[in-house]
């Protein structure tokens, strides 16, 4: 079954999808219920039915998350179906980096038995479309610099200062 939910946080709506109990999709938070969903419209169609419950607890995480409160996504099953290998284990060691703390490219690589592999780690991230649950936003360039961000470095600034961590340079 696949369905997708729009959940309103303190930052804007955020929209998900997921298929078979598994999460396909996340967005970051859009002004507008209308233009979360608007921005799923790729690979979203008339199977996919509004289904909250379905979600289980991620609609109440997602809220808490925008509160600047403790999330931890490192539970939430996600679909990695049609990734190679390599980047479905670069998600999934992303998906475990904790609240409030950051890991570098390189570091990242190594987690996945890849230590030359740090530009690859950023392609991997740069794909990830369960922002949020998958912290991408938590990858950092070496010397702690912020690199760089598939929806813009304002907003993964925004979700490290939520999460207490304040990271400069590009």
């Amino acid at each position: 079954m696949n369905y997708y939910c729009v959940v309103e946080t303190k930052l804007g709506f955020i929209a998900l999808t997921a298929k078979d109990g598994k999460l396909t999709r996340s967005t970051l938070p859009k002004p507008t219920r209308e233009l979360a969903i608007e921005s799923l419209r790729a690979g979203f169609d008339e199977s996919y039915v509004e289904d909250c419950v379905g979600f289980g607890d991620l609609p109440g995480k997602l809220r808490d998350y925008a509160e600047g409160k403790r999330v931890d996504f490192s539970d939430v099953p996600v679909d990695l179906t049609g990734l190679g290998k390599f980047y479905a284990a670069a998600l999934r060691a992303c998906q475990h980096v904790p609240y409030g703390e950051v890991v570098t490219y390189g570091n990242l690589a190594r987690m996945v038995g890849s230590d030359r592999a740090a530009r690859a780690i950023g392609g991997a991230m740069a794909r990830n479309c369960m922002l949020i649950v998958i912290p991408c936003h938590r990858v950092v360039a070496s010397g702690k610099h912020i690199g760089g961000f598939s929806a813009g470095l304002e907003w993964k600034r925004t979700l490290l200062h939520l999460e207490g961590v304040f990271i400069g340079g590009m």
